[in-house]
């Protein structure tokens, strides 16, 4: 009878400048680095990277092999699924209409957002709270994303518009006369229709 491999005492890795309170689960083979609050309530999958200076509020979710960059603050409300890449010093938020005077503290003030699988949000955008990233989605830097982002959509300015559509491997479509087009990097197939691109099989 074989032996079952056990697994090494901290499968993840925290860099000592950085806190994780209690009550967090982190996936295996997660890495958290320098000067990173993780707060209460957090659950972190596996194979994530957490750049410098990254806070995640508390009851956050976060997927697998999500790519977190330096400077992002991933605030209570906020669901990031797998593979969902967070550029360089990119905002959300979670109330919709802040006032100093008037603190809005708690989940009930919070407005959710989601992230959904494979989209990526460029260097210094910004994710104004109570909208969908629509999966593989690519949010340009510097975007102002005020409504829901469809899948598959490129979307750019203030506020975001779209302006293409990326595949699943992050290359810009061009679909021919009858609505279909082929990634070059992937070779999957796409189709456009009513405003929206699907995946074919």
């Amino acid at each position: 009878m074989s032996e079952i491999p056990s697994l090494p005492a901290n499968p993840f890795f925290v860099h000592p400048s950085s806190y994780v309170d209690d009550g967090v689960a982190i996936g295996e083979g997660t890495k958290i680095w320098h000067f990173s609050h993780v707060q209460s309530g957090v659950r972190i999958g596996r194979s994530c990277v957490l750049g410098q200076n990254v806070n995640i509020g508390n009851n956050v979710v976060i997927g697998d092999f999500v790519k977190i960059q330096n400077n992002v603050s991933v605030y209570e409300g906020v669901v990031l699924e797998d593979y969902v890449f967070c550029g360089p010093s990119m905002v959300f938020t979670n109330v919709p209409v802040p006032r100093g005077k008037y603190p809005q503290i708690g989940a009930a003030f919070y407005k959710p957002t989601i992230v959904r699988v494979g989209a990526s949000l460029g260097a210094n955008c910004t994710i104004v709270c109570g909208h969908a990233i629509g999966r593989f989605a690519f949010v340009g830097a510097g975007a102002v994303v005020t409504k829901d982002v469809p899948a598959f959509a490129l979307v750019v300015g203030n506020p975001a518009r779209v302006v293409g559509w990326m595949s699943e491997a992050g290359e810009k479509l061009v679909f021919d006369p009858a609505g279909l087009a082929t990634c070059p990097r992937s070779g999957k197939s796409y189709r456009f229709a009513a405003g929206s691109v699907t995946e074919m099989e």
